[in-house]
């Protein structure tokens, strides 16, 4: 059986499908071009089929469960709002077809998961944990639910060493430890850089398993010149040009870019 993809232009349709024409001009929940590019490289990493489950955390208002539904894969939200909860089970309501698979929204914490040891096979984090401010357990958690040869996808922002500012001249965040900001007059704005240590000591060595892939994006032209300038403006709207982006300038920037990425992707496969 061949596993399940969500290629870039698909996302964009199951987008579409779920929110409306509307995101193509103006789109919601942050689905624009770090999320076309994530989706189809964590869905690939997970290495799912129909009728699996995926234990995804910190979903927020994400639509990334709603898409693997339409694949198919059945997904556990488990989110920390109430709110984002409510809000995953009310679109599970209003756009679950026949067929698809199931999307199951429960209040949770990441870092004290109400799940038995060893009872998943897959979990995904997709740039959600580093809005935890304590995130130390984080790890430990996804290495006790999965089972031997499970497989965790988690995507993270990342920082080769110490990082002073985020968005400076842009946006007003403020340095609240190392490598971790808060945006000024936004409540629940905590954002957290990783660097290689801090990966290995919070995620990859507390799972019990080993990284088998690694990915990025965001370097020179697409963060440096982009993202985190005064051209973000346009990070929300028209859609589709974030598709070309991720078509062209990612493969390009992935290949040949030495900058370091603004995030890295990992796959971790749990020791048998």
């Amino acid at each position: 059986m061949n596993n399940v993809r969500l290629p870039a232009l698909r996302c964009i349709r199951y987008e579409i499908a779920l929110n409306g024409w509307r995101i193509l001009k103006d789109t919601i929940n942050d689905f624009s071009l770090w999320r076309i590019i994530e989706y189809p490289w964590c869905t690939a990493a997970l290495e799912l089929q129909r009728g699996d489950t995926v234990i995804d955390l910190g979903t927020g208002t994400a639509t990334f469960p709603h898409m693997l539904a339409r694949e198919g894969v059945n997904t556990v939200v488990l989110e920390i709002d109430a709110d984002r909860v409510r809000w995953q089970r009310a679109k599970w309501q209003a756009t679950h077809r026949p067929g698809d698979g199931i999307v199951h929204a429960v209040v949770a914490d990441a870092t004290a998961l109400p799940l038995r040891d060893q009872c998943v096979n897959r979990v995904s984090a997709i740039s959600s944990m580093e809005h935890v401010p304590d995130d130390r357990n984080v790890g430990h958690e996804i290495g006790r639910v999965l089972q031997p040869a499970g497989i965790a996808v988690i995507t993270l922002p990342y920082t080769h060493g110490e990082r002073h500012n985020f968005f400076a001249g842009i946006r007003r965040f403020t340095k609240v430890e190392r490598n971790a900001f808060v945006q000024e007059g936004k409540a629940g704005s905590f954002f957290r850089f990783y660097t290689d240590e801090d990966l290995a000591e919070k995620y990859i060595k507390p799972s019990g398993g080993r990284v088998t892939r690694w990915g990025g994006f965001g370097r020179s032209i697409l963060n440096n010149r982009y993202h985190e300038t005064r051209l973000t403006k346009y990070w929300r709207r028209f859609i589709l040009k974030d598709w070309l982006l991720a078509k062209t300038i990612h493969p390009l920037e992935e290949r040949f870019d030495r900058t370091p990425p603004l995030y890295k992707m990992f796959k971790i496969v749990k020791a048998q």
